[in-house]
């Protein structure tokens, strides 16, 4: 039951792009290929009675008449055209399909990438992104897969036995009908209980090669890391062991498919054995011609291959039933449920409010009924120990999580009712922890906004004192960067990352410890330049180095997820509190 309700959803969801979905110009390819598959299965059962006419006609070769020569090179040539059109029907018609289950193959894929991106940053957070990959890849596979062989080549075998055994039944009569039925009968059901047997191998198999390929992506990734630690024999030993279960698995998987194979040869040339002996005997009564038995032998040759086929599709599908599951389960996750909406409008004259926020990760509670205000145009930082919730504001700014209470408001409007896009164009962010895509310089720039021209880029990266540098380099802004930046450096990477918000020229702009990286000739450089930025822009700091921050409009400590002091600069370093003791423990270490 719960594999027929699992056929069906898969089959309701790949319905449209069957038809629904479908442009005039790819209905009607579809419409060519379903007509060219008629034309290959007429040819295909007509292709042996051609044969076995042939067959008797040759005895009237003898009469050297030129009718029944002309008779004899007709039939042989008419069953010549039989097997080069059956063939030529299959190729056309599979030329014709191709661009349509490709069509819907992109498209699903497409719908997976984005859903991927629609969900909470809490999601990503737990996933692996290589098993992700690998749903993605093996699922749209699979996909391709039951379009292609489903639809043309199963049904089709279906109707290719149903007339088979109607043919029999009309020449040789009932008895062989029912004992070709009985042989695909038995074929057919041995075929669906061992591969259902086998569907545990390959879920395993699927769950080693997805530690396997997880295992490589991460520690490669981590190079550095594993280079620093000398770590190279673990992750050698991690790699093995998974290798070792793949290997275990794959046997298995292989071992398992030569019994079914053996078992399908066994059944399938019982049932020829048993007709070709019947069709004999029945020749030596002359109750069937020489002829007759070639097209029974024919006719069940011809049935065995799309039979052999059948079975294997038929563990094809499981296996891309099995490889979808992941996918399809990727397409129900929904983010968490989001909290109501309180009010649609702020009444305060702050650009940026939190109202009593409380959020929690991991059932650790970041924020503690958090509220502050930041007007526009305002520099403002926040501070605090690790863990007071200060990169949980950044992320509730983005909303990479909705399942926050409270309320947060951006010029007066809740954040739950602006479009992700709109918080996408109103914030730029320079993070502490930069990551770069594996292209160039250039590219990694000019992400920050794609419609902006090579000056654009150019000039950003004189902002942020990256330019002399590339220009520099053998490949200038063209060289790639690595893995995650890994050929740049740490400040390489951030000055990368703050050319990048510059070239964007939001109207908040974040920054995360956006000079940690940096020595301090390039920060001093790097805030004149922010600060030129910074006109008619409201700046959101988090801050390591309490010296970045000393001119900044207004400061808010953070401790236990709310906020404990707040002020200026000097105003806080007269309270002689908390902020102060970090600021002289900072100006003790300098």
């Amino acid at each position: 039951m719960k594999n027929s309700y699992k056929y069906i959803e898969i089959f309701n969801f790949l319905k449209p792009f069957l038809w629904d979905n479908l442009t005039n110009k790819f209905k009607m390819r579809l419409l060519i290929c379903v007509t060219f598959l008629f034309f290959a299965k007429a040819a295909t059962l007509i292709t042996p009675i051609f044969l076995g006419k042939t067959i008797d006609s040759l005895t009237l070769i003898n009469d050297n008449t030129n009718i029944a020569i002309v008779l004899v090179i007709g039939l042989i040539i008419a069953y010549g055209l039989a097997k080069i059109s059956s063939l030529a029907f299959n190729e056309i018609k599979d030329s014709f399909f191709s661009s349509i289950s490709q069509l819907a193959t992109r498209e699903i894929g497409m719908i997976v990438f984005k859903h991927l991106h629609s969900l909470s940053l809490d999601f990503h957070l737990k996933r692996n992104t290589g098993s992700l990959s690998r749903f993605i890849d093996r699922g749209t596979k699979g996909i391709d897969f039951l379009l292609r062989y489903v639809v043309f080549n199963i049904l089709p075998i279906i109707l290719e036995i149903t007339f088979v055994c109607i043919i029999f039944s009309y020449l040789f009569g009932l008895t062989y009908t029912l004992v070709t039925f009985l042989t695909v009968f038995l074929y057919i059901l041995i075929t669906f209980k061992i591969t259902q047997w086998r569907i545990k191998f390959r879920k395993e198999l699927n769950s080693a090669d997805n530690n396997v390929s997880s295992t490589i992506i991460e520690s490669l990734i981590n190079f550095e890391t594993v280079k620093y630690f000398g770590n190279e024999n673990f992750e050698f030993k991690k790699l093995n062991n998974f290798l070792k279960k793949y290997e275990t698995f794959a046997n298995k998987n292989r071992s398992s498919l030569s019994i079914l194979n053996i078992s399908q040869n066994l059944t399938i040339m019982s049932g020829i054995i048993v007709l070709l002996i019947m069709s004999s005997l029945s020749v030596q009564k002359n109750i069937l011609t020489v002829g007759d038995f070639i097209i029974i032998n024919t006719y069940l040759l011809q049935l065995y291959q799309p039979l052999n086929f059948l079975g294997s599709v038929y563990r094809e599908i499981r296996q891309s039933i099995v490889d979808m599951e992941n996918m399809f389960n990727l397409l129900k996750i929904e983010n968490k449920k989001k909290s109501q909406v309180e009010n649609t409008k702020s009444r305060t004259d702050f650009f940026i409010e939190f109202k009593n926020v409380n959020f929690s990760y991991e059932k650790i509670k970041t924020l503690n009924n958090l509220s502050f205000g930041i007007k526009k145009g305002q520099k403002v930082a926040f501070v605090g120990p690790t863990g007071s919730g200060k990169t949980t504001i950044f992320r509730l700014l983005f909303k990479f999580y909705d399942n926050f209470s409270g309320n947060i408001f951006i010029d007066g409007t809740n954040i739950k009712k602006i479009p992700k896009e709109k918080i996408s164009n109103l914030f730029g962010i320079i993070p502490q922890d930069v990551v770069l895509f594996n292209e160039s310089i250039f590219f990694n720039i000019n992400y920050g906004k794609l419609s902006k021209n090579n000056n654009d880029v150019f000039n950003a990266a004189r902002k942020s004192e990256i330019h002399d540098f590339i220009i520099n380099l053998p490949k200038k802004y063209e060289t790639l960067v690595g893995e995650r930046g890994l050929k740049l450096s740490g400040g390489e990477k951030q000055r990368i990352a703050i050319a990048r918000a510059i070239l964007k020229d939001p109207s908040i702009l974040l920054l995360d410890e956006a000079s940690s990286s940096l020595d301090l000739k390039t920060e001093l450089k790097i805030q004149k330049n922010l600060e030129k930025i910074s006109k008619n822009r409201t700046i959101i700091s988090i801050a390591h180095r309490l010296t970045s921050i000393q001119n900044y409009d207004k400061i808010f400590f953070l401790k236990k997820g709310k906020v404990s002091e707040c002020g200026s600069h000097k105003d806080l370093i007269k309270l002689k509190n908390q902020y102060y003791k970090m600021w002289m423990s900072q100006r003790i270490k300098s």
